[in-house]
Parts: structure tokens; C-alpha cells; sequence
């Protein structure tokens, strides 16, 4: 069945026809329904494997001719010869092995130690619990495997034994290899799905949603199969509005695979240029494993995996589950309900748009009703009925506020001025320098008391001493002196105590007294976060806010003989005076 090489546009506008592209399909030229086809050129692989047939036919004839002529010269009237060479009991055996073994014989065994060489060729081991039988599958028939071997694989072989004279053994040469048990489609589907799997094509994160409402829709499906038909006319009666465009391939056969992701690739390539296609269905009929095998490829899996559009397949019926399924966005039983999945029966949408119409005039009618009546409410409240009202009451309790207010902040003003008052007697009591006069006197009288004690008390142990002198030497020095040189050191060491101790007396209370005189200095209150403010023009201590006049320049006096100068800009009202009494636990600023 010959299948049109062009994309069918069913739109509103009439049936289009897209021509395609000599490249898209196939790379094997024009095919042979097209005028001027050429036949086709064999690809190099299929050569390659005709080589390889002739090949090992032609050598398999002339060894078995050469081993039949070797062996019957070395024969004398039918006797063999008593002595053989290596070779010819070589030969001998393999021409008996080919003699009198069946052309093809079939094993059932176990792989092991399978070995894929870079010619193509398959090197492996057939082997049960008790015997290895050595096999090997030439490049020609391993390149029609469907599926991996590998070892441990029960298989079933189909070959011929012959011997290996270059090492002396007896090989398999196996011609055919199916999956002992399981189909060799079915096995090589299960390891494809199994690799698609671990690369996560089968993802349900990497789906794409899928339109709600289409509206072009390209089907990749055979152009004259019964899927086409169904697909088309479930889409005209559900959603007539919808553009369809056709993009025909061969659904079956060894090149379907290869169409069907090349179709794929074109259409998510050229989705604009072909007006923008918002959703693909991939459908075919049903029917064998073997006829839905082009849905089981890699390259078709691969294809559907990375086109943007959203696909949608139906392929064969829902008993069948293929690889393509599998990676697509939505999988449907058959082609129909792909084509169901994809649209909305537009008839009920127009009725549910109807009936959303009818509620939503039902609702803003029933919500006008609600509305009004509400307003009438409003409207007969007094607030709306008699407004100035309101607005007469507010200005007659703000009068109120505004009369309790002024009282409380004059009284406010009152205290606080009582307060600078009692403020302003404390720090002139403490001034500076009358506070430094009396010290210093008060120093100088505690030093000349000091000075008089201790000068009395020199003269009065003078005298003292003279006396028991005078006693002394009226006495005799000689009698008394043991006695009264003991007695004059310990007058003379009671004597240095007592000074000892009055000066000590002394000198506590003098710093008692400096310690009094630093408290009642103002600048040692200044390290305690006090300052002292004058004027900046007569120097003068300001004791007063009214007393400094807006725009006049101040020196403030902080610890440590710091000077800020500063500039009035404005002064404060009571409430902010009685703000800072309030907060005088934060903050210690005197002005003095």
C-alpha cells in the first residue's frame, strides 16, 4: 500500500496540502509510486550481510569438498592410512560431523560468557549442568536480533556444528536466536522499557498538560487505515471547530519506525510555520505484536519524549500497552478515544455556557435585590436622615476635649515652673565658684589646725623630755640610766605613735572634707551626665528658658572639659517640659 507523501490540513478554510520535503521521511531517495523513481540503492549494511552469506557458503563448500578429497587420497583401495597427520584427522572429523550430523539442529541452554566483538560478530557459550557447548553468531544473523543477550539468558539456538580446526574444537554456529520461554519482540521490548525507564522517559514529572481546548490538532497515522476515519470523525462530532491536519506515514513495516519519528520531529520543528499545532494524536488500528512493532522502537520513544507538543496515542486496542505509550503524555485505549481524550463535546460546552449565563443573571438580579434593600435600610438611619447632626456632636465633644486640655496643661505649667524655681535656688546655692571660695578656706583653716597640733604637741614632749632630764641629771646618770634610758625610748616610741595617729586622724578628715567639697563641686557632677549652659555672649549661667532669646549662641559644658556651642532655634513648650520630668530616670541634663 503506497501512502500520499503529503500533509493534509482539514481547517475551516478548506483542504490544503503541505508538499514534503525530500529529507523528511526517508534518505533513500524517491520512492517508487513517485514519477521517475529510481530503484533504490542497497544500504552498506544490507550489502555487508549478503557478503557475509555468500562468504561462509562458499567456505563452507570448499572445506567440506577439500576435507572429502584430502581423505580419500590418503586412502589406498578404501583403507585409511595407518599414520595421520594432524590435519587430516582434523578433517576427518569434520567431515563426519557434517556428514552424519542434521544440517540444522536447535538447543535450548544457558548463556555465558557472551562476548559482542567490534566486527559485529557474537561469541558466547551455550552450556546446562553438565556440558559447554562453544557458539558463535556471525555479524549477518546478530544483526537481526530484536533484543540484548547476555549472561544467564535462556535461550533457544537453531544452527549447525562444525569443527574450528585452527583450534581443534567444535563450535555452534548459530544462524538463529529466540528467548527460551518469552517471545524475542516481547524480551526486547522488556529490556527497552527498562532503559527508558532508569533515563526517566517515563516520568510522570516530565508529562506535558494537555490543551482544554485545542485548536489544531496534527494525527500521524496512516492516510487510508481505519484509525484515520475514526480519529476524524470523533473530532468532527465532539469538537467540529478544530483544525486537523494529517500527517500520513506507514504504520507498520521496518521503516514505519523511522517515519513515524521523523513526522513527529517535523511537526514540533514547523509548528508555526504550519499555523501553530496545539496537541498530536499518534494512532494506529489493531493487530499483532509484530504489526504495532514500529511503536516499540527507541527512535520512536525518543521522538515522542522530546517534542514540546503534548501527544495523545491510541495504538491498537486497550490490551495492548506499547513503548510509545508509555512515554507519552496520555496514553487511550484505541484511536478513538485518543480523539475523545482530546476534545470536549462542544454541544455541551454551548449548554453549560448557556446555563453558567442563565445562573450569573439570576445571581446579579437576586444581588441588585440584596443590594437595594440594604440601601433603603441605610438611608432610613438617622446618621444618613439627619447627617449635621453627627457632625454638631463631634464639634461639642472636641470643645470639651479642647477646655480639659488647656486646664491640664496649665496646671501642668504651674508645677513644672514651681519646680524650675525650686531648680534654679539649688544650683545658685552651688555655685561654682563661691562652692570653690569656701573650700578653699575651709582647707586652709583644717591645715593651720593641723600645723598648730602638731607644733604644740612638739613642744609639749620638749618639755617633757627636758624635764626627765632634768631629773635625770639631778638623780645621778649613773644610778638611773639602765631605768630611765628604757623609759625614754618608750616615751619616745609612744610619742611617734601618738604623732602617727593624729596625723592619720588628720588626714581622714581632710579627705573627708575634699571628698564633700568634690560632691559639692558642679563640674564633678558634669561626669555623671550633667552639663552646665551660659550664655555664649556674657558667659553667664542660663537658669531660665525665658531668659534666652531665639537665634542667641550657648556654650554647654560636658565632663571632661568638653564645649558644645549651639544655637537657639526654638524652646520648648510646657508639655515638653513635663515630658522630660516624666523621663528624668533616662536621661540627667541640668542647665544651670
Amino acid at each position: 500500500m503506497v501512502q500520499s507523501n503529503f500533509l493534509f490540513d482539514d481547517s475551516g478554510e478548506g483542504p490544503r496540502k503541505f508538499s514534503r520535503s525530500a529529507d523528511f521521511f526517508s534518505s533513500k531517495g524517491p520512492t517508487s509510486a513517485e514519477p521517475g523513481a529510481k530503484k533504490p540503492v542497497a544500504d552498506e549494511s544490507e550489502v555487508g550481510v549478503a557478503a557475509d552469506k555468500v562468504v561462509e557458503g562458499a567456505a563452507e563448500a570448499v572445506d567440506d569438498e577439500a576435507v572429502e578429497a584430502e581423505v580419500k587420497s590418503s586412502t589406498i583401495k578404501g583403507k585409511l592410512p595407518k599414520i595421520f597427520t594432524v590435519t587430516q584427522i582434523t578433517r576427518l572429523i569434520k567431515m563426519t560431523l557434517n556428514r552424519y550430523l542434521p544440517a540444522k539442529i536447535t538447543v535450548e541452554a544457558e548463556v555465558s560468557n557472551c562476548k559482542r566483538h567490534s566486527s559485529g560478530h557474537i561469541y558466547l557459550a551455550l552450556k546446562d549442568d553438565n556440558a559447554v557447548l562453544g557458539g558463535v553468531m556471525w555479524k549477518s544473523a546478530a544483526a537481526k536480533l530484536k533484543f540484548q543477550v547476555a549472561d544467564g539468558m535462556s535461550v533457544v539456538a537453531t544452527g549447525r556444528i562444525d569443527l574450528y580446526e585452527p583450534q581443534g574444537k567444535y563450535q555452534f554456529y548459530i544462524d538463529k536466536l529466540e528467548p527460551a520461554g518469552l517471545g524475542a519482540l516481547e524480551l526486547a521490548r522488556k529490556q527497552l522499557a527498562e532503559k527508558l525507564q532508569k533515563e526517566g522517559l517515563f516520568d510522570r514529572a516530565r508529562k506535558k498538560p494537555l490543551p482544554v481546548f485545542p485548536r489544531t490538532i496534527a494525527i500521524v497515522t496512516s492516510g487510508t487505515g481505519a484509525a484515520i476515519k475514526d480519529i476524524v470523525q470523533t473530532l468532527n462530532r465532539r469538537f467540529g471547530i478544530v483544525r486537523k491536519l494529517l500527517m500520513p506515514v506507514a504504520v507498520q513495516g521496518a521503516a514505519a519506525a523511522g517515519e513515524i519519528a521523523r513526522a513527529l520531529n517535523y511537526l514540533d520543528k514547523n509548528r508555526e510555520r504550519l499555523g501553530g499545532i496545539d496537541l498530536i494524536i499518534l494512532g494506529r488500528g489493531g493487530g499483532s505484536i509484530e504489526d504495532l512493532w514500529a511503536f516499540n522502537e527507541e527512535v520512536v520513544a525518543r521522538a515522542i519524549f522530546s517534542c514540546r507538543i503534548p501527544i495523545i496515542t491510541g495504538i491498537g486496542h486497550e490490551i495492548d500497552t506499547s513503548i510509545a505509550d508509555l512515554v507519552a503524555d496520555v496514553r487511550a485505549a484505541t484511536p478513538t478515544a485518543a480523539a475523545e481524550i482530546a476534545v470536549p463535546v462542544l454541544d455541551e460546552l454551548v449548554e453549560e455556557v448557556v446555563e453558567l449565563k442563565r445562573r450569573l443573571d439570576y445571581n446579579l438580579r437576586q444581588r441588585q435585590q440584596e443590594s437595594r434593600g440594604g440601601l433603603d435600610n441605610l438611608m432610613g438611619r438617622p446618621c444618613f436622615a439627619r447627617p449635621m447632626d453627627v457632625v454638631r456632636h463631634r464639634q461639642q465633644l472636641l470643645d470639651e476635649r479642647s477646655a480639659d486640655i488647656s486646664r491640664r496643661f496649665s496646671e501642668m505649667l504651674r508645677v513644672t515652673s514651681g519646680r524650675m524655681d525650686n531648680y534654679v535656688g539649688i544650683l545658685r546655692r552651688i555655685e561654682p565658684g563661691q562652692a570653690l571660695g569656701r573650700a578653699r578656706n575651709q582647707l586652709s583653716e583644717h591645715l593651720h589646725l593641723l600645723q598648730r597640733s602638731l607644733d604644740d604637741y612638739r613642744r609639749s614632749q620638749g618639755h617633757l623630755l627636758e624635764k626627765f632630764s632634768l631629773q635625770l641629771i639631778s638623780a645621778g646618770p649613773q644610778r638611773r640610766l639602765g631605768v630611765d634610758s628604757t623609759l625614754i625610748d618608750n616615751l619616745v616610741q609612744r610619742s611617734r605613735q601618738a604623732e602617727r595617729h593624729l596625723l592619720a586622724h588628720e588626714n581622714y578628715k581632710l579627705d573627708s572634707i575634699t571628698k564633700r567639697l568634690e560632691n559639692l563641686n558642679p563640674r564633678a557632677v558634669l561626669g555623671r551626665g550633667y552639663s552646665i549652659t551660659r550664655s555664649g555672649k556674657s558667659g553667664s549661667i542660663i537658669s531660665a528658658g525665658s531668659s534666652v532669646e531665639i537665634g542667641e549662641v550657648l556654650r554647654t559644658e560636658l565632663a571632661g572639659e568638653t564645649f558644645i556651642d549651639s544655637k537657639v532655634i526654638s524652646r520648648s513648650d510646657s508639655k515638653k517640659v513635663e515630658e522630660h520630668e516624666s523621663n528624668s530616670g533616662k536621661g540627667k541634663d541640668i542647665h544651670g
